[in-house]
């Protein structure tokens, strides 16, 4: 039957992430409904080439260009869409999870790019003929079924699966025996589509409210989940925003989510200990409290979810209706990525730290260059590199669009002849510390580039990213001694509670108060714009975390470096280099 849609277009460019599509500051709901008005509120001009803003109601089909909706693993971000009026997206490229998210809402998507003008633009009205086989043209044939049946909770209600035999004999990277492992399948090869066992997944406060509403309306106000031991939840994204601004009703998403924990008896829940207080950053929280092993498949509704990888599990992001399903049944359908090998060799100078060495790696592959891979890690540098380090660099490879970033540390090795989609080889032993210029991770550039003094109004040390132990042992080295400049704010906000304990028994957390600096507890905070350091209107940051996209930390100006050179820019008042304050650097 023809199925056909008529409507104006909005047009934007490449790299379109999901802190424009819709900001995280809007996202402290269960209701959706709300969130339709705020779409492309934060687009940035150069990705708008029509300069007019987005208004929910008046598009109803989204012509993008590559890498749609990189970044976070929110699932808000293409129900954002729907609630704002639009009923199909056109992209010449798909950021993984925000792919699957769409499927799972049973949003219409397509990559057949050739189905519009080449010379569209915003305000023009076509029409589309989505019974045309053309629209479909690449996409899975059970992800077409899942949006057909009006999303992947739909399909599964209806009896659906996804049953497919063991690939034939074939040697495997890391990720795919771990993957093979999860299904209890012989082979896998990439393009399966397969039924996994999970592991684990992760979740917060942001999205476990949201998937347990979905659970129940679904499966019955009764329904208990199939084994709430898989389930780890941690408190840590919203808890600090009063400290900022006057909201309130942020918390009840930790209250929602607390009911639910209870509800369930999750035996694995991390609750406040205390008002704006987080246990840990769930990154590092649970590898902390050793929840995480290797060798196993792991998945998270956060798109940093591939930090473990750094412990040797295959682990991504996903959004709440994979929660949701997983909650159900325990399993999740995986799409087998191609795996890309990564290869690191020499030892890294001192002063140079491994958010360096992803910054470096994402300046030359950019935003797009691991999209939908894995990133398997070998070579003679690892030796060099401890578990935070691998932690580091794991947790920013999906900035370069992966799926994962993975190091051989648990017993299963990659097969001598695995089939890699591509080798590429990284000498660290003349790299120097980096910079990302705004807006972008992949801006990188390196220190020595940086010829002017740009003044810094907050240095922030903290996230998953940048703010585990030795990233704050780092920073307490640079100042110990020093006093900030009284021109800029210089806070540290430890990942974890344990990372609090052990750093202020070393004595790093009095260094850093000394020096003039600020201690904050642990939260995602500033990272997210949702705790202290969130940039205003003008002011200009560098912080530790992962992503410096428009609007995501407030609204000021954002740099990404290590949290070495963030403490050295704290002393100086702009950004400096830290190999001028330290005596030696993170490989020694």
């Amino acid at each position: 039957m023809k199925r056909t849609i008529t409507g104006k277009v909005f047009v934007v460019g490449d790299d379109v992430n999901t802190d424009e599509i819709i900001p995280a500051r809007y996202c402290t709901t269960t209701d959706l409904d709300t969130l339709g008005p705020h779409a492309l509120e934060d687009l940035h001009v150069s990705k708008n080439p029509a300069k007019i803003p987005f208004r929910a109601g008046e598009y109803t089909i989204l012509i993008a260009g590559e890498n749609l909706g990189c970044g976070s693993s929110r699932e808000v971000a293409p129900i954002a869409f729907m609630k704002a009026g639009i009923k199909v997206i056109i992209a010449k490229s798909f950021a993984r999870i925000f792919y699957r998210n769409a499927v799972n809402n049973g949003l219409p998507i397509s990559r057949t790019v050739g189905l519009v003008p080449k010379n569209i633009k915003t305000g023009d009205t076509i029409t589309l003929d989505l019974s045309d086989e053309a629209f479909w043209q690449s996409m899975a044939p059970i992800h077409r079924a899942i949006i057909d049946a009006g999303g992947l909770t739909a399909f599964n209600q209806a009896g659906a699966s996804a049953k497919v035999p063991s690939a034939s004999p074939r040697p495997m990277t890391l990720a795919e025996k771990i993957l093979a492992k999860a299904t209890k399948m012989d082979y896998v090869e990439p393009g399966m589509i397969v039924n996994a066992e999970v592991a684990r997944v992760v979740t917060h406060e942001l999205t476990l409210p949201v998937a347990a509403e979905q659970m129940y309306a679904a499966y019955g106000k009764n329904f208990k989940i199939r084994d709430p031991q898989k389930i780890l939840f941690v408190a840590d994204h919203t808890i600090q925003i009063p400290l900022i601004k006057d909201d309130w009703k942020s918390q009840e998403m930790v209250q929602k989510a607390s009911v639910f924990v209870q509800e369930q008896n999750l035996p694995y829940a991390f609750l406040p200990p205390a008002p704006f207080v987080s246990q840990g950053i769930c990154h590092v929280l649970f590898p902390e409290k050793g929840l995480i092993q290797p060798d196993t498949l792991v998945v998270g509704t956060d798109s940093h979810t591939c930090t473990y990888g750094a412990y040797g599990c295959f682990a991504f992001g996903i959004g709440n209706t994979d929660l949701t399903e997983i909650m159900a049944s325990g399993k999740l359908l995986v799409d087998v990525p191609e795996t890309m090998l990564v290869e690191l060799t020499g030892k890294p100078p001192k002063g140079v730290f491994a958010k360096d060495i992803i910054l470096y790696i994402l300046s030359q592959v950019t935003m797009n260059g691991f999209t939908n891979c894995v990133v398997e890690f070998t070579g003679s540098a690892l030796e060099y590199l401890s578990e935070e380090d691998r932690s580091t660099i794991a947790n920013m490879t999906v900035e370069g669009g992966a799926t994962c970033g993975i190091f051989p540390v648990g017993k299963l090795r990659p097969d001598s002849d695995a089939l890699y989609k591509s080798k590429l080889n990284f000498d660290l032993s003349h790299l120097e510390p980096y910079v990302a210029l705004p807006y972008k991770p992949d801006n990188g550039v390196p220190i020595s580039k940086i010829k002017e003094e740009i003044a810094l109004d907050v240095c922030w040390v903290g996230s998953c990213t940048g703010g585990k132990f030795d990233d704050v042992e780092a920073a307490a080295r640079v100042v110990a001694g020093r006093r900030v400049s009284p021109k800029t704010q210089f806070i540290v906000a430890p990942a974890s509670l344990g990372v609090w304990e052990r750093a202020g028994r070393m004595g790093y957390l009095r260094q850093i108060l000394d020096a003039g600096g600020q201690l904050v507890p642990p939260s995602c905070g500033a990272c997210i714009g949702m705790g202290p350091g969130t940039l205003k209107e003008g002011q200009v940051g560098v912080y530790s975390s992962n992503r410096n996209f428009k609007g995501r930390s407030g609204q000021g100006t954002l740099y990404l470096a290590s949290p070495a050179t963030v403490a050295a820019s704290a002393i100086t008042g702009y950004i400096a280099d830290p190999r001028e304050f330290l005596d030696a650097g993170a490989s020694d």
